[in-house]
């Protein structure tokens, strides 16, 4: 067997949610050499190849994966001057806090608002994380970015990279490995604390005026919200926030008093999932077997110890279908189901 690549490695110990079964052939990829060496293991023996980032956006099988799952850990963080900007950039692997907290004792402004979300900057690219008013697309400035079917190599630039609500070119095209991204961030910007949660914090008299003061303050925040992945599975946020046709807002309000409606664009708008979930279908705390709707943020879905996939995945069919019938509206997972590339 290729140096480096293990067999029959149990992946719940590198996912948040702490469930899933063994990986046929497992690689911890610190180069970039070892990804070609896991890419090209993969194609010889015509296996799957599965991508593993921090494990904290995904459910993985109870019978595991056939196939090779390399985990990607390439590391690093460094600053350039820009101007008026600064731009950092990070390998793939790099803890997604890592670069909030570098870029905050910097005094550098932009990522801020994002602070406390689990991840690799790698997976944050793809998902396109967003929290209390901000998103990765805000920042992102490139990603050099590795094809697993052809072995090319190439930068893609924020015009190219689609990003949208929990979406990006990078999630559309599975066969491109990002290496390394670069965002681009600012001494000089105003901080971004319209979002409801900070305007309170702020009236209560806490300090926003630096990046790290901003980011402590939202870490408190999401700590009050949401579980500890080192007590319980969970993987944050279950289900992406609809967005659907005004005129379906607009009477779902009518129904629900007090349902708070964003516009977005001219005819459509997104609804909080949380505020229907506890609101609406009374669902804050939900539980069944080993899994449950977590009591301080109904949108998160927490596995006790012992919870399977098929658990967790039956439970989220089930508030799905619970949703429509009560709304109409077919939500969508933000936890992905884990596929090859």
């Amino acid at each position: 067997m290729k140096a480096g690549i293990q067999s029959s490695i149990p992946l719940a110990s590198f996912t948040t949610f702490h469930i899933g079964g063994p990986a046929e052939f497992f690689i911890e990829a610190n180069t970039e050499e070892e990804i070609d060496g896991a890419i090209t293991y993969a194609r010889e023996h015509s296996l799957p190849l599965y991508i593993l980032g921090a494990g904290s956006n995904i459910l993985v099988p109870d019978a595991g994966v056939k196939g090779v799952v390399m985990k990607i850990t390439l590391n690093g963080v460094s600053f350039e001057n820009d101007g008026d900007k600064e731009i950092v950039i990070a390998g793939a692997g790099t803890q997604w806090e890592k670069i909030v907290n570098a870029s905050g004792e910097r005094g550098f402004f932009g990522v801020e608002n994002l602070a406390g979300i689990p991840g690799t900057v790698g997976g944050a690219v793809v998902q396109n994380i967003g929290a209390y008013g901000a998103e990765l697309a805000d920042t992102f400035e490139y990603a050099d970015v590795l094809n697993s079917k052809t072995g090319e190599r190439s930068r893609i630039f924020r015009a190219d990279a689609e990003f949208a609500y929990r979406s990006s070119f990078f999630k559309k095209n599975r066969e491109l490995i990002i290496l390394r991204v670069a965002l681009r961030l600012s001494k000089q910007t105003k901080p971004n604390i319209s979002y409801p949660d900070l305007v309170r914090a702020r009236e209560r008299g806490s300090p926003l005026g630096t990046p790290i003061e901003i980011a402590g303050i939202i870490r408190s925040i999401r700590a009050a919200k949401f579980p500890d992945s080192s007590d319980e599975g969970t993987a944050g946020s279950f289900f992406k926030n609809p967005i659907v046709p005004r005129e379906l807002a607009d009477s779902l309000a009518k129904r629900f008093n007090g349902l708070p409606i964003f516009p977005k664009g001219e005819n459509m708008a997104k609804i909080p999932l949380a505020w229907l979930l506890d609101n609406a279908l009374s669902l804050k705390g939900f539980s069944k077997g080993n899994v449950r709707l977590y009591e301080k943020q109904p949108l998160v879905v927490v596995a006790r110890a012992g919870a399977t996939f098929a658990e967790v995945d039956a439970f989220a069919r089930e508030i799905t279908e619970r949703i429509f019938s009560e709304t109409g509206i077919m939500i969508e997972r933000e936890v992905e189901n884990f596929s090859a590339r």
